[in-house]
């Protein structure tokens, strides 16, 4: 895939030469390909040994995953043009109420993200500090004791459901539906074929992996709403501070994001003050917490950016992570330093930048490329990351299908 995208950024011709069509009903045709195989993933992803309440709730996914499988096939069936509104919106309530579902079904997921993000905001909400949180893993995998290791934006994003639910995952929820509200939006202000709006909607809805993630309450689906906000600002308009805040709290939540994130602004000839606004946030935001206890809020927030040696001592990397850095420790034993595993991404972003793209759908490519060879040669890559870069390449499908005239 990358090889595939690295190959698109720099030779767009590529496309010709493999003979991918680019004619409007071909493109919609595959579109609706790709919708109809991550419904049909989704189905048969669904289920999880966490889920205790699977009796009842995850036979209800199941039963709806079924019926989002036939709406799905029903796109290629050209005379119900008039129920073509309301199959979109069936199945918009379809993958809402199966994220619904999911979580209902794991109550007490055993991953130690619902346990950060939880206990962590409860700490907020009584007047302490988050990173005190500690005490051993309920379930006893990968990470022994629980840790909140998020930056210091996360605890107060989560509070307000923690505070009503006590579960994170709601937040993450309401994070999908805002996506997919302005990846709508985005298409209708290119102009796109509605029937392709649409279409990019519902696959983004349905992610082959987006039960896992939620009901794990990995906060990249949080994270993917907000560089969305950013691209949606971005593409506005260039005197806009939103993308700068929107980012900045990317950072906020994990700062080993950064590289990526200031490619793209930089690549998209954003705003100085964006940039500085970027940077800006997760420093302010950490200032509380740096006077409450700076050794334990830096050790917290670090302990997988700047220490891989501690890393590989209390998670398992090899068992997990999908990295070239865990190739090489499983069979090496050799743990690479952080700052010789960020050399590739930091080398790519250079080339990015010197090739000044000039399309804003190549900006989003480029971005994707930092990404994956920061995740690639980083200490971990689990599968979120790949689910959010596989995201950004569906955003920039926003921007490479050409509008109506």
């Amino acid at each position: 895939m990358t090889s595939a995208v690295t190959a698109f950024y720099f030779y767009k011709q590529i496309l010709a030469k493999i003979s991918i069509p680019n004619d409007k009903n071909s493109l919609i045709f595959l579109i609706k390909i790709i919708l109809l195989v991550n419904v049909a993933l989704v189905g048969a992803k669904l289920g999880d040994s966490a889920q205790t309440n699977w009796m009842i709730f995850s036979m209800v996914n199941r039963f709806l995953a079924a019926i989002a499988l036939i709406l799905a096939m029903s796109f290629f069936i050209h005379k119900i043009k008039y129920f073509e509104r309301y199959r979109f919106l069936i199945l918009l309530a379809i993958a809402i109420f199966i994220r619904i579902f999911a979580v209902l079904s794991a109550p007490s997921p055993t991953i130690d993200v619902f346990y950060i993000l939880r206990d962590g905001s409860k700490l907020l909400l009584q007047g302490g500090n988050p990173y005190e949180l500690f005490y051993p893993a309920p379930y006893g995998v990968y990470i022994p004791n629980i840790v909140f290791h998020y930056g210091p934006l996360t605890p107060f994003l989560f509070s307000p459901s923690v505070f009503m639910f006590n579960d994170p995952r709601p937040t993450l929820i309401l994070a999908e539906i805002g996506s997919a509200f302005l990846i709508y939006m985005i298409a209708k202000k290119r102009n796109l074929d509605e029937n392709i709006a649409m279409l990019l909607v519902l696959i983004f809805m349905f992610h082959p992996v987006f039960s896992f993630m939620v009901e794990h309450s990995w906060p990249d689906t949080l994270i993917t709403f907000l560089f969305l906000l950013a691209i949606y600002f971005v593409n506005q308009t260039k005197r806009s501070l939103v993308p700068g805040f929107a980012l900045g709290s990317i950072l906020a939540i994990k700062s080993v994001y950064f590289l990526p994130l200031f490619t793209f602004l930089v690549s998209t000839k954003s705003r100085m003050s964006n940039i500085l606004i970027m940077f800006s946030i997760p420093v302010v935001l950490s200032l509380p917490f740096l006077y409450a206890d700076p050794k334990l809020f830096w050790e917290r927030t670090q302990i997988y950016v700047t220490n891989p040696e501690r890393l590989a001592t209390v998670l398992a990397p090899t068992n997990i992570s999908l990295s070239i850095s865990a190739v090489i420790l499983k069979y090496t034993k050799i743990v690479l330093p952080s700052y010789i595993a960020a050399i590739p991404a930091f080398l790519m972003a250079a080339l990015l930048l010197v090739k000044n793209p000039k399309i804003f759908a190549f900006s989003l490519l480029s971005t994707f490329l930092v990404f994956m060879f920061l995740f690639m040669f980083g200490p971990y890559a689990f599968l979120y990351n790949f689910a959010m870069m596989g995201n950004i390449l569906l955003f920039s499908l926003l921007f490479l299908i050409p509008g109506r005239d």
